[in-house]
């Protein structure tokens, strides 16, 4: 008997012998992780599959030689020979099958494929693709060990237990993580970052975008197109908004307005789920790419996890930001954390990564949304690691914070003449992050919101250091801690290389940070969260101590005193000869009684929008919020009795446009914010569209003093002219493209909201005429119905009908203020009429309609009134017989169907929009009459 066998035989002795149990064979039946993992035949295995009654711990795995844990319970193991106190968490050990070396959905879709049929996979191997036996790759990766390959599942235990055959995984399909409607930029500080920074634009910048291809002729991305060979051929909405977020010009209006606004972008098709190839970001110098999709939850190391650690390890500098996922709200279905909702619910391997950072979602009130995903990682890392806005999904969280990670990178380009590594980016966004919930990090939203503001400054003041340690050295780092600071807050990041497929942990280089207020003071750890699969552990407050999971670590001290601080990086645990870089970044918040957090100075409000007020304070107890739109003469209460430790509180934002201030008042005191500006967007019209003049008119705006008209010029708005009335004539020959906006320019000098970007040409407006329409009525006269768009430089309406090859007026009246106008003219036979409308405007030109043609039947045998309709319309038939009615729209679409029961029926119009119909008659299934009519509106 091998010795295996004899553990086995054994350990099923003893429980056999202590409590009821059942067999092997039973418990394999029963248990579907042992069906698919424990093997019971002779046949020699490297490792033993371990059930235990409940989770045993980290510290009993590791040193029985984890391998993989498949649920609480289930770990695969290198040794399986335990002492006394350990057997009685054992439950049974058998003999492990190679399955373990796959993921678990690729598992349990081999166990369901037929013996005679095939499995589609995809491989990580060691050495030559040559020597992967018993497969047949269709798609061999260029960059890394992975292949796309085909086995027989006949073949499948010959190939598993193949040494050089490392990680299987099923072939997945990416999908995006939801659509959003707007971008709200001022909860990450982006306002605030581009009123204090304009020169960081992201300039010089190509970014990349991974999923389907964006509309590259939208305005908002007008010549943001950088070339690629990776491109998909698909154009998809999500990725013009995930585009848009980033980079987008702001040309269509308020939303449409990225963070990076003069970078470029490059797309990559998602569909393969491994890295691009390296060049392709050498090539085009991208150092920044956003993944704003996802598969499925996958909560193990798998080939893209370890391609992508790979990738930053070779390209220092570039940085992979994924969203987290929308599927908060679900639980793993493997892994230690099976079960537990609401936590370890990343979608997709990738996103398990060390060397990306991975941004979930935060609403308008900075509260995580229930459909965020959340940590931890599959090894109990912390993720994701920090949290943007993406009420709507954390797509557009991952964009925004791509956005801001370019402007970052920007201006440490501009402060030290090179691009940041990857590690420094990171390390710069999660120290500048705003702490959320309770203190410390936590699986919900990571070290906090990303503060794009802070970011920058913290470049700005070179509050950053970085180097490279041998194993078992250390290097400190002297920080003077100015007065009056409430808080100290240290991070390191480092790249750290990639680890196998399948790794029980991820961590492969162990750095440790630690910060001493001063040379043998005390000292201070960095933040850990508990690891231990259960609900309450999970979702427990962060403590301090080492950290050796995590290769971002985080040091912060409340109160610390105003002397030369050590920030002391260790590799003690390195292998001696090992070298590892890391980068370090430090912010010393100031204490202030108050701060105004949104809107700042200079933020530009929307009027009649309802958003969360923000401040921080140190006090406590309650306020009255109140606004000022008079420069405090007069104050309007917001809220009453507001706790200032909320530091939130919704507004509903009046409809004016004017400066405007905030105030919170205490028994005591009172804080008052800077001066920020409010405006609506201006609602522009089209009066006519003419070959050589446009016409635009919008509502007064109260404290306007002027009006400017911008176009798209080149790429981006420009303005063209300005004009204190509310309408005006601009001339064609200004515009450069079919596109307008309005800003309202105030009394006091400053801009408005710009208003909505309008294509002039697809507004239904034409050159004076808006709606032109010849109708014949019961008694066969024909009505020509005209509509205008506006009365501006309008002088007479004339009425013409062909005769012959010429048009003749039949009738001319003056223009009154009205903008509908009725001629009825009386055909004294059938036939074929065209019909005119010509305008006479008061500098003499003349402006005619399209011809509008009828066909008047004196002897007709069916006719519909009124037209235009209005709730109703009425048909009179002179005929009786197996007829039904349909009212379709002019593409075809039917709305509405009935019998026709009588000579003279009526049939109701009611919540069908205004527009153009065609009413249709049916005699079996032969079309009998056709009419088409206007259904006016109410």
């Amino acid at each position: 008997m091998n010795a295996r066998l004899l553990i086995f035989s054994l350990y099923l002795l003893l429980h056999l012998c202590t409590t009821p149990q059942l067999s092997a064979q039973e418990r394999l039946a029963t248990d579907s992780i042992l069906t698919l993992y424990a093997d019971t035949t002779a046949a020699a295995s490297s490792y033993f599959l371990v059930k235990f009654n409940v989770f045993p711990g980290d510290a009993l795995l590791s040193k029985h030689g984890l391998i993989r844990s498949l649920s609480r319970q289930h770990h695969i193991l290198r040794h399986a020979t335990f002492d006394s106190l350990e057997q009685k968490k054992v439950i049974a050990v058998f003999d492990a099958n190679n399955n373990w070396k796959c993921s678990d959905a690729l598992v349990k879709e081999a166990a369901a494929v037929p013996d005679y049929d095939s499995i589609w996979l995809q491989v990580s191997y060691s050495q030559d693709i040559s020597r992967l036996k018993y497969c047949r790759p269709f798609s061999v990766a260029s960059d890394y060990p992975v292949a796309l390959a085909v086995v027989k599942k006949k073949d499948w235990t010959l190939f598993t237990a193949q040494e050089n055959m490392r990680f299987a995984e099923r072939l997945r399909t990416p999908q995006t993580e939801v659509t959003i409607s707007n971008a709200l930029p001022s909860i990450d500080f982006i306002n605030a970052l581009h009123q204090q920074y304009p020169n960081l634009q992201g300039e010089r910048h190509i970014i990349g975008i991974k999923e389907e291809l964006f509309d590259t002729t939208d305005i908002d991305l007008l010549g943001k197109y950088y070339p690629s060979p990776l491109a998909a051929t698909t154009l998809n909405p999500h990725a013009t908004t995930m585009a848009t977020i980033i980079a987008g010009h702001g040309n269509s209006g308020p939303r449409g307005k990225g963070v990076a606004v003069k970078a470029r972008l490059s797309s990559s098709d998602y569909m393969r789920l491994l890295p691009d190839d390296n060049s392709y970001f050498k090539n085009a110098g991208i150092s920044l790419q956003n993944h704003s999709y996802g598969t499925s939850i996958e909560n193990h190391y798998g080939a893209e996890a370890a391609a992508y650690d790979q990738q930053v390890l070779a390209l220092d500098t570039l940085l992979h930001v994924f969203s987290s996922g929308n599927v908060g709200n679900t639980a793993p279905a493997t892994g230690i954390y099976a079960g537990i909702g609401g936590y370890a619910t990343l979608t997709g391997t990738f996103k398990q990564a060390k060397n990306v950072l991975v941004a979930g979602g935060i609403d308008t009130n900075y509260l995580i949304p229930l459909l965020s995903s959340k940590g931890p990682a599959y090894d109990g890392r912390i993720m994701p690691q920090v949290v943007a806005f993406g009420q709507a999904g954390t797509s557009d969280a991952a964009a925004t914070t791509t956005g801001i990670a370019a402007l970052v990178q920007e201006a440490f380009q501009q402060t030290y003449g090179r691009t940041p590594a990857a590690a420094m980016t990171k390390a710069i966004l999660i120290n500048s992050a705003d702490d959320t919930g309770i203190p410390g990090p936590d699986y919900r939203s990571g070290f906090g919101i990303v503060n794009a503001l802070s970011a920058v400054q913290t470049v700005k003041d070179k509050r950053v250091f970085s180097g490279e340690l041998a194993g078992g050295n250390q290097i400190t780092f002297p920080v003077t801690v100015p007065p009056n600071t409430a808080l100290l807050k240290v991070t390191l990041c480092w790249t750290d290389p990639a680890a196998p497929e399948l790794a029980a942990k991820a961590l492969i280089n162990d750095l440790d940070l630690s910060v001493a207020e001063a040379a043998g003071q005390k000292i201070y750890y960095p933040w850990i969260l508990s690891s231990y699969p259960h609900r309450d552990s999970l979702g427990a407050a962060a403590t301090t101590g080492r950290d050796s999971l995590n290769n971002t670590e985080q040091v912060t001290i409340t109160a610390p005193a105003a002397v030369t601080t050590l920030i002391r990086v260790d590799a003690g645990r390195l292998k001696p000869g090992n070298v590892q870089r890391f980068s370090l970044a430090y912010q010393a918040v100031p204490r202030s009684s108050f701060e105004w957090q949104y809107p700042v100075a200079g933020e530009q409000l929307s009027a009649e929008k309802n958003i969360a007020i923000r401040w921080h304070t140190i006090h406590s107890g309650n306020g009255d919020l109140a606004f000022s739109a008079d420069s405090g003469a007069t104050w309007t209460t917001i809220a009453s009795n507001v706790p200032l430790s909320l530091g939130t509180s919704r507004w509903n934002i009046p409809a004016v446009f004017s400066k405007g201030l905030l105030r919170i008042t205490t028994a005591d005191t009172s804080w008052t914010s800077g001066y920020f500006h409010i405006s609506a967007p201006v609602a522009i019209n089209v009066g006519f569209n003419c070959p050589d003049t446009l016409q635009l008119y919008w509502p007064k705006v109260n404290n306007a003093t002027a009006y400017e008209i911008l176009t798209i010029t080149g790429q981006t708005l420009s303005p063209i002219t300005s004009t204190p009335d509310t309408s005006i004539l601009i001339a064609k020959t200004k515009l450069t493209a079919p596109f307008i906006t309005v800003h309202p320019v105030h009394i006091e000098g400053w801009t408005g909201t710009q208003s909505n970007t309008y294509n002039y040409e697809q507004q239904g407006i034409g050159c004076f005429f808006k709606q032109v329409l010849a109708d014949v009525m019961e008694d066969n006269s024909v009505d020509i119905y005209v509509s205008l768009s506006t009365l501006i430089r309008l002088k007479a309406i004339s009425w013409e009908r062909l005769q012959g090859n010429e048009f003749v007026t039949l009738e001319t009246q003056p223009i009154t203020t009205a903008d509908s106008y009725i001629y009825k003219d009386q055909p004294t036979r059938s036939g074929i009429y065209q019909y005119r409308v010509r305008l006479e405007l008061t500098d003499g030109r003349m402006i005619y309609s399209d011809i509008q043609t009828v066909q008047v039947l004196i002897n007709q045998d069916f006719h519909i009134f009124p037209v235009p309709a209005g709730q109703e319309i009425t048909l009179l038939s002179k005929q009786f017989g197996d007829f039904r009615v349909r009212i379709t729209d002019m593409t075809g679409r039917t709305l509405f169907a009935a019998p026709l029961n009588s000579i003279r029926q009526t049939y109701p119009l009611k919540g069908i929009a205004p527009g153009v119909y065609l009413f249709v008659i049916y005699e079996g299934a032969k079309k009998i009459f056709v009419k088409r009519f206007i259904k006016a509106g109410d």
